[in-house]
C-alpha cells in the first residue's frame, strides 16, 4: 500500500481554496466536492453560517456607526 507525504504547504493551499470559494460565494460547489467525507462538509457548512452572520453584522454596524461606515468605505464596501 503507498504511502503519501502530505506536506503543510500542501493542506495549506487546500484549506485556502475552500474557504477563499466559501468567501466568494461558492459553498454549495464545495460541498459537493467535499461529498467524499461528512465531517468537512459539514465544517463548511459552518463556516459559511459564519461569512453569513460576519456580512450581516458588518452591514448592520455600517448603519448603526457612521465611523465604521467610512472605514469600510475607505477598505473596500461590502455588496
Amino acid at each position: 500500500m503507498p504511502r503519501y507525504i502530505i506536506k503543510e504547504g500542501i493542506l495549506d493551499k487546500f484549506f485556502g481554496g475552500i474557504f477563499s470559494a466559501i468567501g466568494r460565494g461558492y459553498a454549495r460547489r464545495v460541498m459537493k466536492i467535499l461529498q467524499f467525507d461528512p465531517e468537512l462538509q459539514r465544517l463548511a457548512q459552518e463556516a459559511d453560517d459564519i461569512y453569513d452572520d460576519m456580512h450581516r453584522h458588518v452591514k448592520e454596524r455600517q448603519k448603526s456607526d457612521p465611523e465604521f461606515a467610512a472605514l469600510i468605505a475607505k477598505a473596500k464596501p461590502i455588496t
